[in-house]
């Protein structure tokens, strides 16, 4: 018998500064009181010791390990707010969503507020979810809907009108159906209403919403793209899990308030039979947006017709691309017009691996119209363009490759004879003065940080931006050093206040020891397994990205 047990571990929080990936500085941090006077570093999580990892005996000891490993206790850092993905409203107050360090929340947590002296809560009402689901008792909708918000975006989402939108998933006493939901408050949060999306009883196992991508708020409801697997790419259909090989039905969904100021659903559009899974922690880069009456939405397409070869284990051997990016999936992007009722779509970048749901992409719109995209890797080089034309995907800038940059370390997938690469997991934002900025995980090699191989660092780059031009992309700075070699993930996403203060949400973790460990206890097994939610930090810059610190106030 197996029980699993998560543990609520601590945030941790410090000052940070940025590293250049050439740099050998230690980092340092300052927690002046004064914004003005802090000394900027890259953090630097303390390495977890081979001693440290072979003493652990218990969970209560890989629990203790992990929290005194981590940017609370390194650091010393207490915030005063559950930390998340934040939201601002028109008057730049920040909403995060209500947690206890868990990807799972109860359904009612709903927000927090800052009102400039205190964080005041802002429930969900289940009252409010039953309009849509009459025949459910409301003590049925709170016991069956915890609410994961990890995995999905739950943040909050504010329009030009200052509606406050968020997004559930909800079972009602149908025990076949499920159902996708979208709250909104005209109000800040104090009441609610809702409206029913989707329902089906093989639900698409993912979606992802419209959300700001700027200092800027939606123009009006947010749309949503609905992902259902279909089936795998021919020589993946055993073996494989759902991020390799596997391709389905990307559906994009739309709304508009009616006179009568009921949000009302406009008729779905398919925009692709054959696309990746869209993967929103992925980087969670936006890859909807609205300009006046069109949409455009940036995904990944499957690659169906590179014949798989395979070793004796079952392990694809020609998906590594060669010196011309051959093999690779397409980032597409589609174009609809709300009035003409038209889409247009085409292929606009290229990514690797090949069939790779890692390689998602992100997209922004500068002030004068033009739209930016990167497209994603798993561990190779992100390329990216921009339109010529405004508010238009018919011309495109010659791809180009962000990261130019060594890094220390080769990775697989890196296009032979280009420099740098190494990239996976796109989070991109643009400010009011057309920066672009680019947040990601780079594979790195640094033997004064870690004395092997490779890790991985959270890592950051901007672009200057211009009409007809590529993107002039910086030099990769190093933000989070990781407390061990190999693999980690960040799951970070970056967003944007209405005054282009930036902040990074991240979280260090690695599916192996400490933070993934089996036990024996009293005849079972236990399987301790740390949430990402419980390790999360949040970094602000408000100096365009030249440095970070981690959050002791909004």
């Amino acid at each position: 018998m197996k029980k699993l047990t998560l543990f609520a571990l601590g945030l941790t929080a410090l000052v940070v500064i940025v590293k250049t990936v050439s740099s050998k500085t230690p980092g340092t941090s300052s927690f002046s009181s004064s914004e003005s006077s802090r000394i900027y570093a890259p953090i630097q999580l303390p390495a977890f010791s081979a001693e440290s990892l072979t003493g652990i005996k218990t969970s209560q000891d890989a629990l203790k390990l992990i929290a005194d490993s981590h940017e609370r206790a390194v650091f010393g850092w207490n915030p005063a707010f559950p930390v998340y993905i934040p939201a601002f409203d028109s008057t730049n107050a920040p909403y995060l969503r209500k947690h206890l360090r868990s990807q799972l929340t109860d359904l009612e947590n709903g927000f927090v507020k800052f009102d400039g002296s205190q964080w005041v809560d802002l429930p969900l009402s289940a009252a409010a979810l039953q309009q849509e689901f009459s025949d459910t008792p409301i003590e049925d909708l709170k016991r069956n809907n915890r609410q994961d918000i990890l995995w999905d975006p739950k943040m909050a989402v504010f329009d030009k009108d200052n509606v406050l939108y968020t997004a559930l998933r909800v079972k009602d006493k149908n025990p076949f159906l499920r159902h996708y939901a979208l709250m909104y408050s005209r109000d800040g949060g104090s009441t609610w209403k809702t409206k029913k999306l989707l329902s089906s009883d093989n639900l698409p196992q993912w979606y992802d919403l419209e959300r700001p991508y700027s200092h800027a708020p939606l123009q009006g409801p947010p749309a949503f793209i609905y992902y259902k697997i279909v089936a795998k790419v021919p020589g993946y259909e055993k073996g494989f899990q759902d991020w390799q090989g596997t391709f389905g039905e990307l559906v994009l969904q739309t709304s508009h308030f009616n006179k009568q100021a009921d949000l009302v659903l406009d008729t779905p559009i398919t925009i692709s039979h054959t696309a990746q899974p869209i993967g929103y922690r992925s980087g969670s880069a936006v890859k909807i947006l609205r300009s006046g009456n069109k949409y455009f939405v940036v995904w990944l397409e499957a690659t169906l017709n590179h014949p798989l070869e395979k070793n004796e284990q079952g392990r694809p051997t020609n998906i590594v691309p060669d010196k011309d990016g051959n093999p690779y999936s397409g980032i597409w992007i589609a174009e609809y017009d709300l009035v003409k009722k038209s889409l247009s779509k085409k292929e606009i970048l290229r990514t690797w691996p090949v069939n790779d749901s890692h390689n998602q992409p992100g997209i922004v719109r500068t002030s004068h119209g033009h739209l930016h995209v990167v497209g994603g890797s798993h561990g190779g080089h992100f390329t990216s363009t921009s339109s010529l034309k405004s508010d238009s995907i018919s011309d495109w800038t010659p791809e180009q490759y962000v990261n130019m940059t060594d890094s220390g370390y080769a990775a697989t997938y890196n296009i032979p004879g280009v420099p740098g690469g190494s990239q996976t997991y796109v989070s991109l934002i643009v400010d009011s003065k057309d920066q672009l900025h680019l947040a990601y995980r780079l594979w790195a090699q640094d033997r004064t940080i870690h004395d092997k191989e490779y890790f991985g660092a959270l890592a950051y780059q901007t672009a200057t931006v211009a009409e007809g031009k590529n993107q002039g992309w910086s030099t990769p700075k190093i933000l989070v050093y990781p407390n061990a070699h190999d693999y980690s993930h960040y799951y970070q996403v970056l967003a944007i206040d209405r005054k282009d203060t930036l902040y990074l949400e991240y979280s260090q973790l690695r599916p192996w020891v400490p933070y993934f460990m089996k036990f024996a206890n009293q005849g079972n097994q236990e399987v301790f397994n740390t949430s990402p939610m419980q390790n999360s930090a949040i970094l602000k810059s408000t100096d365009q990205g030249k440095s970070w610190y981690l959050v002791d106030h909004f």
